[in-house]
């Protein structure tokens, strides 16, 4: 399987330029949040009242049952499916002799492969939302749950309109949607019945709600026959005004716009009392309307105390505006329905770990953009994390080109496959103590592969008037390596042998210089409940020495710069000023920031493990960052990461920020 994904990566990658409009559509959704945040309200509020709802509502068995009953009473009719099969097989029997099937957009129609599987019965399905219906005729994926063809620019489509009707259509978007409307208009008035997903499903009111622009929902909801809803266990809501509130929001989040141009809620099929109060239904559209809610293992997902937590997903895509895999490898990040990382926690439930694995566990780069751009903050990558754990437990990962880093920790300590004995070479001649209350943790990139920073490490910290301590030899890899990559157990070993050895050492605290370092010792307080030491960055540091005087930093020559936010340093630790603050200190450096910086910072590529399995995917989302710190006019980027270092240095001139530094103190004396 790590074949066969290795080269759908490699092949999409070089592709990547295919996706361009897709980039094109998320920068403009993103732009659109922007001009319209003012029209929101209170959002944060919104936003708390919505993360609330999510966590009281998915899974509460209660809520379910009652918005289930409430929808009988008024009319509908429920059934249950318990997987994909049960669920396609329910829909052909509600099709009974008919043989044209509408449908409005549906996500977990494209999970259970309803599509393919109505027309293998002899089904002609037709999407009647426009992006779904040129998708459709081209045989291409759905790039985002609501933009499913932002991948293809208007001469793409033009071209595949054309072959499909026997007629040039103009590249032009009025021609291509009459184009299509032409198409399928006279589909939806000659079918009887039509298929929809459902937004949300109001519990108190019984109520189906809807959001959608282009009007086809409507259409569909009123074939005259029969609708056919498909909808979920996590689609369940409180009310109707709760339901609202998550489509406003969801609206917002996936397109831009602070409204959808319709909502619709549905409190069963129509009815008139009209003549005598005698009710009779199906007045206008359907005369029956019929919900199959489909759970294709989400009970036993959401009762998961991690990967639960994926189910409380509104749809919007956010987490794939920015995701640095998915920006080049589009829908090759998940599967039908479920994209990207979110998709991928999501299809463990569905399909499990099995499925996980070939939807693309192993892309994720732990950059928590995804986290970020979440209106919920969803924890995906710490569900990433665990996905990969159980997957190693499983006997699915590592993958091979893992093997040798695992193997270079047990044995020797590192994952560079180096000699124990090698490790402390960088701190000869520094004259280093071995014992001391303040312990410099070099870390494995910088204690083998560049030993210059753990050394003008040692020498910045000295010029603070901290005189670290430095265990060498004793030091084993930090562990975030293994936790990346699902190796639990043996980070949890090495995790255990450097808390004995930084007590041997006297410390009192710990400083580092690699973010993963950081990360990982800190989440040592965790996993060991008798972990005490204060972990701290080195940049934290300095920056308090700069503030108070006891350090004075000068360049030899004037320099504009731009400072790359490491992901682990940033978004996974909540570092981002202490660097700028040492960066603004320096006498003759003027600091540019980049398009997207701090809590947006675009990751360079190297982390989660992508860099050793991945490295074109790797090697091409650092290439894309580098072009974004060209962009500034910045002689170079400074960075506080070795990772990020490595992989942007490939593109463009980059120094770790300790390297500036030794410069900057040598110049001061």
């Amino acid at each position: 399987m790590s074949g066969e994904l290795s080269e759908r990566t490699k092949k999409a990658v070089e592709q990547a330029d295919r996706l361009e409009p897709m980039r094109a559509a998320f920068r403009s959704v993103i732009n659109k949040q922007e001009q319209n945040v003012g029209r929101m309200g209170d959002l944060e509020a919104r936003l708390a009242r919505l993360a609330s709802v999510r966590e009281k509502s998915v899974g509460n068995r209660e809520l379910f049952d009652r918005a289930l009953s409430h929808l009988e009473t008024n009319r509908f009719r429920v059934r249950k499916a318990a997987d994909a099969a049960e669920a396609v097989a329910i829909v052909l029997e509600e099709m009974g002799t008919e043989r044209l099937l509408v449908k409005s957009k549906s996500n977990l129609s494209r999970e259970i492969g309803l599509a393919a599987s109505l027309k293998d019965a002899g089904v002609e399905v037709v999407e009647t939302d426009i992006g779904d219906r040129i998708n459709q005729i081209a045989g291409e994926r759905a790039v985002h749950p609501t933009g499913p063809c932002a991948h293809l620019d208007r001469y793409r489509i033009a071209d595949i309109l054309s072959e499909y009707l026997g007629r040039d259509v103009e590249p032009e978007p009025p021609a291509l949607i009459e184009a299509v409307l032409a198409d399928i208009v006279p589909r939806i008035q000659e079918a009887r019945i039509g298929l929809a997903g459902v937004n949300a499903i109001a519990a108190e009111e019984g109520a189906l709600v809807w959001c959608h622009n282009e009007g086809n929902l409507d259409l569909v909801c009123q074939r005259p026959d029969k609708l056919i809803v498909l909808a979920c266990p996590e689609k369940v809501y409180p009310d109707v005004a709760e339901s609202v509130n998550m489509v406003e929001l969801e609206t917002y989040y996936a397109t831009g716009q602070p409204i959808t141009s319709f909502i619709r809620v549905v409190g069963g099929p129509s009815k008139t009392a009209d003549i005598e109060k005698e009710l009779y239904y199906g007045v206008h559209g359907p005369s029956e309307i019929v919900v199959v809610m489909i759970d294709n293992g989400r009970w036993e997902l959401i009762g998961d105390e991690v990967l639960g937590e994926s189910l409380r997903c509104i749809g919007c895509g956010a987490c794939l505006l920015e995701c640095p895999t998915y920006d080049l490898v589009g829908p090759e990040y998940g599967s039908p329905g479920l994209l990207g990382g979110r998709g991928v926690c999501a299809a463990s439930g569905i399909g499990g770990l099995q499925n996980a694995v070939e939807s693309g566990l192993s892309l994720c780069t732990t950059c928590r953009l995804c986290v970020e751009r979440c209106p919920l903050s969803i924890e995906t990558t710490t569900q990433i994390q665990e996905l990969r754990a159980r997957s190693v437990d499983a006997g699915l990962l590592p993958l091979p080109q893992h093997v040798p880093m695992v193997s270079g920790i047990s044995n020797y300590g590192n994952p560079w496959m180096q000699p124990r004995r090698v490790r402390g070479r960088w701190a000869r001649g520094l004259d280093a103590r071995d014992r001391g209350e303040t312990v410099f943790f070099a870390g494995c990139s910088l204690a083998y592969l560049s030993p210059a920073v753990a050394r003008a490490a040692v020498e910045a910290l000295r010029a603070c008037g901290v005189d670290p301590a430095v265990m060498a030899y004793e030091e084993l890899c930090c562990g975030s390596p293994l936790a990346r990559t699902g190796q639990r157990e043996l980070a949890l070993e090495v995790a255990r042998k450097n808390i004995d050895a930084l007590r041997a050492a006297g410390a009192a605290e710990v400083v580092v210089a690699c973010p993963g370092c950081l990360s990982a010792l800190r989440d040592y307080h965790e996993l060991f409940e008798d972990f005490d030491i204060p972990v701290r960055h080195i940049s934290e540091v300095l920056a308090e020495a700069v503030a108070d005087g006891r350090l004075t930093l000068s360049l030899p020559e004037p320099a504009v710069v731009t400072y790359h936010d490491p992901c682990h340093l940033g978004r996974g630790c909540g570092i981002y000023d202490e660097p700028r603050r040492v960066l603004e200190s320096i006498d003759g450096l003027e600091l540019v920031e980049m398009d997207r910086s701090r809590e947006l910072s675009a990751c360079c590529g190297a982390g989660g493990g992508l860099w050793t399995a991945f490295p074109e995917l790797a090697g091409e989302i650092a290439r894309k960052r580098a072009s974004m710190a060209d962009a500034t006019g910045a002689q170079f980027i400074v960075t506080s990461c070795p990772w990020c270092e490595q992989n942007l240095s490939q593109y463009t001139s980059t120094k770790d920020l300790l390297e500036l530094v030794a410069e900057c103190i040598k110049q001061e004396r």
